[in-house]
């Protein structure tokens, strides 16, 4: 799956979990909100998803005619980046127009992610550097709360004179870090502070805020990803305090409350996967805990029905109509039909063009193909094999050494060529040159072949052979022998060469 895909489908499951959230924040168990971004960040990261009838898209797609929008734009990335790769495959120099805009925005975004992912590292190193000059602390109540909440990885309670509020940090040997101005003798206040720390070690939350960080770094064009990282973060702090207030009860409400205002003060620098005590966000903290009430069964019922019915319409993916699917073994039109055919039809939803196929050179003379490919399918292409020949300006074929890189290569009339570059319904494709005609031009490095002299390559001839779709259909073009035996290494009227395209394979559904 693309990543614009991947970075569409979660920002339109950010929107609807932050729909959610503002109408059921104070309703809904908060560790509802948490299964809810994780699921976001699930779309976010894995590269697949399942098909469903109950999908939002599915019902999208019915009430409309065509390809929803955002599939055609999100896979767009992926078909040029691999027409790019195919290019640089072949070894030929290409145009620096032809691939200017995709390198720029790949490396945009490479650049991006890197600066991201550097600014989590070295603030995450910083202050480990700094935690790691806390101190032990030595205090009555401080033991005795450590015997009485065993655990299998290894707490300790420090303080730092660097920090003003509480937080965790470690994922095997956690760590509760404590301000040096803590007040030792207000023991409701460190029964508070010290449960909530020990819920965010018993879920593993810095886990989480790792991953959200990683799915921030990817998707840093995305402001929905943005919103989704801070309404994460916030509501893991909401879901510790609801369940220190579970387990102290409706009473500890107002004193947890006040708590949360005196410790409540910017932190020094930056610890994005720490687990604070302290957020910014204070007053919908404290408007949470006053609402938090009992669970009961309807509201268990209602946070299961929630979470169940929004991960299924938003992280799977339309499923295919069984009009958008083609056959196996598709028939194709009559390689003789005549061009203005073509053209009325040219519309046609099911159908495959050779606009072009041009012979172009480069600044050394070197000639290359250069062809443009439209898919009038209704499904996404994802590999393509076909035939090219060349002519001369008089129509005599002419007997190349396609691959330009092996010497050891024999000359042949036909070159078959295997592309895995995407092209979606109604796109259309240039491969811009992808090939070299070599036959005797002096380039550096490569040694003479053929007759010593440079080829007069004038037309090409190019004809697809298989097709590959995105759903795993191939189609086997059942006309490629008769068009074969036709045209390889036959003197061709110049006339047919240059009217010979737009080329149509004409594809009938079952």
């Amino acid at each position: 799956m693309a990543l614009l895909a991947m970075s569409f489908s979660g920002a339109v499951f950010t929107i609807a979990v932050a729909i959610i959230r503002a109408v059921a924040i104070n309703r809904l168990p908060k560790k509802t909100f948490l299964v809810l971004w994780e699921m976001v960040l699930l779309r976010l990261i894995v590269p697949f998803t399942i098909p469903s009838a109950l999908s939002i898209y599915t019902l999208i797609n019915h009430s409309i005619s065509k390809p929803a929008f955002f599939e055609a734009e999100a896979d767009h990335l992926t078909s040029a980046l691999s027409q790019e790769y195919f290019v640089i495959r072949q070894g030929m120099d290409q145009p620096a127009t032809n691939v200017h805009s995709i390198s720029v925005w790949f490396v945009v975004w490479c650049t991006r992610m890197i600066l991201f992912a550097a600014f989590f590292i070295v603030s995450y190193l910083r202050c480990r550097i700094e935690f790691r000059t806390a101190l032990p602390v030595n205090h009555a109540y401080v033991e005795q709360w450590i015997k009485e909440h065993p655990h299998k990885r290894r707490i300790s309670i420090k303080q730092l004179d660097r920090i003003s509020t509480p937080l965790t940090y470690g994922v095997f040997h956690p760590v509760i870090l404590m301000p040096k101005q803590t007040d030792w003798k207000n023991i409701n206040q460190l029964q508070y502070i010290f449960s909530h720390e020990y819920v965010h070690i018993n879920r593993f939350d810095t886990i989480p805020k790792l991953i959200a960080a990683y799915a921030l770094c990817v998707h840093w064009f995305n402001p929905f990803v943005w919103v989704m990282y801070i309404l994460f973060n916030r509501d893991i702090e909401l879901a510790c305090d609801e369940s220190v207030i579970r387990q102290f009860g409706d009473k500890s409400k107002s004193d947890y409350s006040y708590m949360l205002i005196r410790l409540e003060a910017k932190k020094s620098g930056l610890s994005p996967f720490c687990n604070n005590f302290s957020k910014n966000a204070i007053e919908e903290r404290i408007t949470a805990i006053m609402n938090t009430k009992r669970t009961t069964m309807i509201t268990l019922l209602s946070a299961c029905l929630t979470v169940f019915v929004t991960t299924g319409l938003f992280t799977t993916s339309a499923i295919a109509s069984i009009d958008s699917k083609t056959n196996n073994t598709l028939p194709i039109r009559d390689w003789q039909t005549n061009t203005s055919d073509i053209a009325a039809d040219k519309k046609s939803p099911i159908t495959i063009i050779h606009e072009s196929v041009d012979i172009l050179h480069y600044e050394d003379g070197a000639p290359y193909i250069h062809d443009i490919l439209t898919n009038h399918t209704d499904s996404t292409i994802v590999e393509t094999q076909y035939c090219m020949l060349a002519y001369n300006k008089n129509g005599s074929p002419l007997k190349l050494y396609w691959n330009f890189l092996d010497s050891s290569t024999k000359s042949s009339f036909e070159n078959i060529v295997r592309t895995k570059t995407n092209i979606l319904s109604n796109q259309t494709e240039e491969y811009r040159g992808g090939w070299s005609l070599y036959d005797g031009e002096v380039m550096e490095d490569i040694p003479k072949v053929g007759n010593d002299k440079a080829n007069q390559a004038a037309y090409s001839l190019l004809c697809l052979k298989q097709v590959v779709f995105e759903n795993g259909t191939v189609w086997d073009n059942p006309n490629y022998e008769n068009w074969f035996m036709t045209y390889a290494g036959k003197e061709i009227d110049v006339d047919e060469l240059k009217n010979y395209y737009p080329h149509e394979y004409k594809i009938e559904l079952p």
